[in-house]
């Protein structure tokens, strides 16, 4: 899902997806200013991936400004020998979220279905509108499922391979699988409802 976010002029375009991280993981881990392509590149998965996460718009991106930072601090000590970059990336920041949840359960504020969303000047208001009911609607959803099945549903959403949600997650990939296929089946099984229709689990 793109962000409707534009890169200003002269900014270095996000480097083509074909090519691996490693050769840009080794250059950003000797020089920082060489993160860029790295954080292009990640930039719009993860301030999505925080968005079904936080369900607000101005807390996903100042957590995905911490993710980075994170990421830029920590790098050094990256290896690719076991994870890859991707997963390594979103275990920062699945372990952001959690918490930021936290300290949302000791601080509560106002219900996340007051949540602003950023209006993209390229598209129609009727556009905007579908785009946030809809968004509302999968938020909505992913929050009706138990934790693991959302987060296995939530990383599967940003793009990640079941071995990248599992060194994320840490759990095996017969339980991501499991885990999904319910998840996927509660989805379906709440879509089919009429609207309205309310119906308990257990």
């Amino acid at each position: 899902m793109r962000l409707g976010t534009r890169l200003a002029p002269g900014t270095i375009a996000p480097p083509d997806d074909r090519s691996g991280d490693g050769e840009l993981v080794r250059r950003a881990q000797e020089h920082p200013a060489a993160f860029a392509p790295l954080y292009l590149r990640y930039r719009d998965r993860v301030i999505t991936y925080c968005r079904y996460r936080l369900g607000d718009d101005a807390d996903a991106e100042d957590a995905a400004s911490a993710i980075f930072v994170h990421a830029l601090h920590g790098l050094r000590t990256f290896h690719d020998g076991g994870d890859s970059f991707r997963s390594w990336l979103f275990r920062i920041a699945h372990n952001e979220v959690v918490d930021r949840h936290k300290q949302r359960a000791r601080h509560p504020r106002a219900s996340l279905d007051e949540a602003v969303f950023i209006a993209d000047p390229a598209r129609s208001p009727e556009e905007r509108a579908v785009t946030a009911d809809s968004v509302l609607r999968l938020r909505g959803l992913l929050a009706s499922l138990p934790t693991r099945e959302r987060e296995v549903l939530e990383l599967r959403l940003a793009d990640l391979t079941t071995a990248e949600i599992s060194a994320v997650l840490g759990i095996g990939e017969q339980s991501i699988w499991t885990a999904q296929s319910r998840a996927l089946a509660r989805v379906r099984s709440a879509m089919e409802r009429q609207p309205g229709e309310v119906r308990s689990d257990g």
